[in-house]
């Protein structure tokens, strides 16, 4: 899963938020103008905050994008800002019928993951806890609501390592093991070479070693 985080600059906000509920919304709106830098941009102007006031926004297409930190205290559902995280959807759902696949797989792995890091939180709409008639009469409240918080997992693979120096039938265990930080590896080879395998572990953690491994990375199984 990635979390597209572009920046996003704020005013004065109140820290020490604690996460242990996720509130859903609908954004009552959709389309390319709609990006995440035009809705922290209008919460800004037109409502007057620090910046845009969920933690999280999800798009049609399923790409997810950061707003205010997780620590710090959300503007999205009067009386239940606090201890909170609001999680926004692309999409007018009183007029919209159907949530795309991409966009429900994506909160499926956002749901993951923020339980993995917080512990299970329940998931309320917005109309279950302020006045308001957001996600929209069409969005797919009790679906989302049970969606599946069990993380997939795999191992990474790596290519075949290179040799410590030229000339020399040999890697430098030492180095090759500093970009394993908090893994479990395992070294195996054959005629042709000496790679790494690691144990399992979240696929969140396979991509984050597939983005430091660069070049050495083969693939990720599972």
């Amino acid at each position: 899963m990635d979390i597209i985080d572009v920046g996003l600059s704020f005013g004065s906000m109140t820290y020490g938020n604690n996460p242990n509920m996720l509130i859903v919304h609908h954004l009552e709106a959709e389309g390319n103008n709609w990006t995440v830098q035009a809705i922290n941009q209008m919460h800004k102007n037109e409502n007057g905050w620090a910046g845009i006031g969920y933690h999280y926004y999800i798009r049609l297409d399923g790409s997810i994008y950061k707003g205010r930190p997780d620590n710090a205290i959300g503007a999205h559902c009067q009386g239940c800002n606090t201890n909170t995280l609001g999680i926004s959807f692309e999409g007018n759902y009183d007029n919209r019928t159907e949530m795309p696949i991409e966009q429900y797989n994506a909160w499926c792995e956002l749901k993951a993951y923020l339980c993995n890091k917080y512990g299970d939180m329940p998931v309320f709409g917005h109309r279950e806890k302020g006045q308001s008639e957001c996600p929209g009469k069409n969005f797919p409240l009790e679906k989302v609501k049970e969606a599946t918080t069990q993380q997939s997992k795999g191992y990474v693979v790596t290519t075949y390592l290179p040799n410590a120096y030229e000339g020399y039938d040999g890697v430098d265990i030492n180095y090759i093991l500093s970009y394993f930080q908090g893994v479990k590896p395992y070294a195996r080879g054959n005629n042709k070479g000496i790679w790494i395998e690691t144990g399992y572990m979240p696929i969140e953690k396979c991509n984050e070693l597939r983005e430091i491994l660069g070049s050495w990375f083969y693939s990720i199984e599972k």
